[in-house]
């Protein structure tokens, strides 16, 4: 199997060790502009040309660069004839050329897929299921939330020269962090209307906004709040889910579902502390290279259903500039 990775930063590098882990005795091509980063068991190269110089062919293709890049990268690939693709999240931080996008990967029939690992969680799987069965009856409302100190989040690495710190890197907790922007519209459907304020944190010392608070109501009427924050030393990451029966509280940090209905006094508990960080992305990139034009893990993100969550970061965003004037 030939492999090509496109960035060689902690995400890129990530997906270097997961795939050479799945697959041991695949020839891995990385496009990476430091190459003393990078095991020298892989093939380095400094551009997607020159990786296309090097070899004609490759089964699947990786971006896992700064999140401005994604769609050009996306379409040079395409361009070289790649019809396998997964980019890693969010597919872009504006609407850019994105059409220009989709038509092109429908005109090639390429598979194009979005890093959301968080689908891969267990502990949203099950929130996904109880729903379902509509174990806590007709949802009602959601209270999402999401924090984590900026500073800790890439050790040896200066955060203020970083993606998440730059505009024009397409940083910002609210993209960084649109995993909950994809995981809710996931669990209760696409959103009808969002709304939002978010700003700077100034001790941060940062050109992106650090905070965001947002309200959504679903196409299904599920009313919802959803608070982003890179400040919080302690990593906090939870869900309540509210209907007319009972109550579902998610808590990725202590690995743990629990939930109680009105004709049941105690809480049932669902438990998975022995699934690690780093298993949903193994088990993303599993489904991805497994994945087949006519069978794929339906826990996939779609390049269309990424738009989902990107579309909500950008009217909460832009609702946020229009209370400003």
């Amino acid at each position: 199997m030939n492999i090509l990775i496109v960035g060689s930063g902690s995400i890129g590098t990530r997906h270097l060790n997961n795939t050479m882990t799945l697959f041991p005795h695949a020839n891995v091509t990385v496009v990476s502009r430091s190459k003393t980063a990078l095991d020298m068991h892989v093939h380095v190269v400094s551009s997607i040309t020159k990786a296309f110089e090097n070899l004609s062919f490759y089964d699947a293709a990786i971006i896992a660069t700064p999140t401005s890049l994604h769609v050009e990268n996306a379409l040079e690939l395409i361009q070289h004839g790649i019809t396998k693709l997964y980019i890693e999240k969010p597919i872009s931080h504006t609407f850019e050329s994105i059409d220009e996008l989709i038509s092109l990967a429908e005109q090639n029939n390429v598979q194009v897929f979005v890093g959301f690992d968080m689908r891969f969680d267990p502990g949203l799987n099950k929130v996904k299921e109880l729903l379902s069965n509509q174990t806590i009856g007709t949802l009602l409302s959601v209270q999402a939330e999401v924090g984590q100190y900026l500073p800790d989040w890439r050790p040896g690495t200066n955060y203020k020269e970083g993606m998440s710190a730059k505009v024009s890197l397409g940083g910002g907790v609210m993209l960084d962090l649109i995993h909950e922007f994809d995981y809710l519209s996931w669990l209760v459907g696409s959103y009808k209307r969002i709304v939002g304020f978010n700003k700077p944190i100034d001790s941060l010392d940062i050109e992106t906004e650090g905070i965001s608070v947002n309200l959504f109501e679903s196409e299904s009427g599920v009313l919802g709040t959803l608070s982003l924050d890179y400040i919080q030393k302690n990593l906090n990451r939870k869900a309540k889910f509210i209907g007319d029966l009972g109550t579902i509280e998610w808590n990725y940090v202590t690995s743990e579902v629990k939930w109680k209905t009105q004709r049941e006094p105690d809480w049932d508990y669902f438990h998975y502390s022995d699934f690690n960080r780093n298993d949903r992305f193994v088990n993303i990139l599993n489904a991805f290279y497994l994945a087949t034009p006519s069978e794929f893990d339906a826990r996939l993100t779609s390049l269309p259903q990424s738009l989902i969550s990107l579309k909500a970061v950008l009217d909460a965003k832009a609702t946020n500039l229009k209370s400003n004037n």
